[in-house]
C-alpha cells in the first residue's frame, strides 16, 4: 500500500522539478524541488509513515498546474484528481477561473463526472451499485462531526462555535472565497508562470482553510506546490518552510497525540492566507532574506517543538505552551514581512 503512494510520491517531484524547469530553466532550482519535494517532511508522514494516498490526487492537481502554466487545458488532470479523491476540489476555483480566462469551452467541466464514470467501472464490475458509486462523496462527508479533525485552518480559531453553525458558515465561506478568486483570475491582467502558480496555490491553501471537518492530511498539494513557487521566486521560501512545519505539527496530533501544535500551526496559515491573497491581489517582485527574522523563526520553532514532545499527549496548557506559541507566531509574521521584496502594482507587471 505504502508503494502505491511512493510512485506518485516520485511522480509529484517529477511534475514539480518540471514546471520549476520550464519556467526558470536553472537546473540547480528543478534539482532542489525535486529534491524538497520527495523528501519533503510531511510527504514522508503521509506515504511512508501513514501509508495515506493523497500523493495521488496531488500528482494529477499539480499536472493540471503544469499545464495551464504551459497555456495548454489542464481540465482533465483536474477532473481525475477529483476521481480520485474528492481533495482535488481545493483547485476547482483556480480551474474555473482559467476556463474562464482562456476562455475554454464549458463543456470541458463534462470531463469531470466523465473520467469518474470511467474510473468506477472496475467497481461497477466488482459489484458495487450506481448509487453507492456517485454518492460516496456525499457519504464521506458524514463521517465526522466535529469542525477541524486537526486540520490547522480557521476552525481550530472557532472555539465553541456549535458544529451545525459552523459548517453552514464554512461551506458559505469556501464557496463565496472560491468564486471570488476564480473572477478574480479570469478578469486578472496579470500573466506570466508565477502568476499562475501563485493562483493555484492560494486555491488550495484557501479551500482546506475555510472549509470545515478538513483533516490535517488536506493541506498536502498547498505544501507541494509552494516549494514550486518557492523555487521559481525566492520571496517565498518562507511560504513553503513554515507549510512544511506547520504541517508536521498538525501531524503530530494523530501521530502522537500532542494536539497542543495545532493552534501555533492555525495561527501561522492564517498568516500564510493574508500573504498568498495580498500578494495575488497586488503583485510582488524581488526578495530579502533576512538573517535575523530567519534565526528568530528557527529558534522559537525548535523551541516549540521541544516544549511539545517533553510535554507529551495531552492539552495541559501553561503559560510556557503560551509563551512558545506567542513567540513562534510572531517570529513568522517577522519572517514573512521582512522576506518581501519591493511592491509592484499589476500594471508594472510584465
Amino acid at each position: 500500500m505504502k508503494a502505491i503512494s511512493a510512485v506518485f510520491e516520485l511522480g509529484c517531484a517529477i511534475t514539480v522539478a518540471q514546471i520549476v524547469w520550464r519556467a526558470t530553466k536553472l537546473p540547480l532550482r528543478a534539482s532542489l524541488a525535486f529534491c524538497a519535494v520527495w523528501l519533503a517532511p510531511t510527504v514522508i508522514f503521509n506515504g511512508a509513515v501513514w501509508a495515506e494516498s493523497d500523493s495521488i490526487w496531488t500528482y494529477f492537481t499539480l499536472v493540471s498546474i503544469a499545464l495551464f502554466m504551459r497555456d495548454r487545458n489542464g481540465v482533465a488532470s483536474f477532473a481525475m484528481a477529483f476521481s480520485v479523491k474528492a481533495q482535488g476540489v481545493f483547485l476547482g476555483p483556480f480551474v474555473l477561473g482559467m476556463i474562464l480566462r482562456r476562455r475554454i469551452h464549458p463543456a470541458w467541466l463534462a470531463t469531470v463526472p466523465g473520467i469518474y464514470v470511467v474510473l468506477a467501472i472496475p467497481v461497477l464490475v466488482a459489484g458495487r451499485s450506481l448509487a453507492s458509486v456517485f454518492a460516496v462523496y456525499l457519504d464521506q462527508a458524514h463521517t465526522f462531526n466535529r469542525l477541524t479533525m486537526n486540520a490547522a485552518n480557521i476552525w481550530v480559531l472557532a472555539g465553541g462555535l456549535p458544529y451545525a453553525i459552523g459548517v453552514a458558515v464554512g461551506m458559505v465561506l469556501a464557496a463565496a472565497s472560491g468564486l471570488a478568486l476564480s473572477i478574480f483570475i479570469a478578469r486578472s491582467r496579470r500573466a506570466g508562470p508565477e502568476f499562475i502558480l501563485l493562483a493555484a496555490c492560494v486555491s488550495l491553501m484557501l479551500m482546506p482553510y475555510l472549509l470545515p471537518k478538513m483533516p490535517e492530511r488536506y493541506f498536502y498539494a498547498f505544501e507541494l506546490a509552494s516549494i514550486a513557487l518557492a523555487c521559481l521566486n525566492p520571496r517565498y521560501v518562507p511560504f513553503a518552510v513554515m507549510a512544511q512545519v506547520d504541517g508536521v505539527l498538525s501531524y503530530l496530533a494523530f501521530e502522537n497525540g500532542i494536539f497542543l501544535g495545532v493552534l501555533p500551526a492555525a495561527l501561522c496559515n492564517s498568516l500564510l492566507v493574508y500573504y498568498l491573497v495580498h500578494d495575488l491581489w497586488r503583485g510582488e517582485r524581488g526578495f530579502r532574506f533576512p538573517k535575523l527574522a530567519w534565526l528568530g523563526f528557527i529558534a522559537s520553532t525548535a523551541g516549540l517543538f521541544s516544549y511539545l514532545v517533553i510535554e507529551g499527549p495531552g492539552l495541559n496548557i501553561s503559560p510556557l505552551y503560551l509563551l512558545a506559541t506567542g513567540l513562534v507566531t510572531a517570529a513568522a509574521l517577522l519572517l514573512l514581512k521582512e522576506s518581501r521584496g519591493d511592491l509592484a502594482g499589476p500594471d508594472q507587471l510584465p
